[in-house]
């Protein structure tokens, strides 16, 4: 005689797996936005302070000039809106400025669902420079946070660009 024995899930087996998960799932997601949210956030303040660095040690490293720039091509200078991307660059004339034939060293992407602006004296910042010696001439704040950011969440970092040419990241709650 042979035995039969069935090896599968039933179909009301599966349908219980199936709406535990998703009980599961739903009440994981708003934690889980959360943490999306602050990962977006540290990663582009991150990059952010990526950009300052290159150019700063690439100044000194070529004994040249540096900078970073708004860019939307990732080729050149060519905007004043931090949130479309930016660019660093070795300046190769000194002037201070992005000029044609200044090499771009590397192009990072902005993120729309971000926030990107840059003051110094009062007033917007087209470009941040680098002498030849790591410093720059204007201490200058960026403020990085969530599109969407409401008063209080801790979804903003002020990003500091001291005259010595360090810079530095602090979280702030959104204002």
């Amino acid at each position: 005689m042979t035995s039969s024995a069935s090896r599968g899930f039933t179909l009301i087996e599966l349908m219980t797996v199936i709406a535990v998960m998703a009980i599961g799932s739903a009440l994981a997601y708003p934690a889980f936005t959360g943490t999306i949210r602050s990962n977006r956030i540290a990663t582009s303040a991150n990059s952010v302070l990526a950009a300052f660095n290159l150019a700063r040690s690439e100044a000194i490293r070529s004994n040249r000039a540096g900078g970073v720039c708004p860019s939307t091509t990732g080729t050149s200078c060519d905007g004043t809106d931090w949130n479309v991307g930016y660019l660093a660059y070795t300046d190769m004339d000194s002037s201070g400025s992005w000029t044609t034939g200044d090499t771009a060293i590397r192009y990072f992407e902005g993120n729309r669902a971000l926030s990107l602006t840059a003051v110094a004296n009062g007033g917007g910042v087209s470009q941040i420079g680098f002498d030849r010696t790591g410093r720059t001439n204007q201490q200058t704040v960026l403020t990085l946070k969530l599109a969407d950011c409401s008063t209080g969440q801790p979804y903003q970092r002020q990003i500091t660009l001291k005259l010595a040419g360090q810079a530095r990241m602090e979280k702030v709650g959104c204002q």
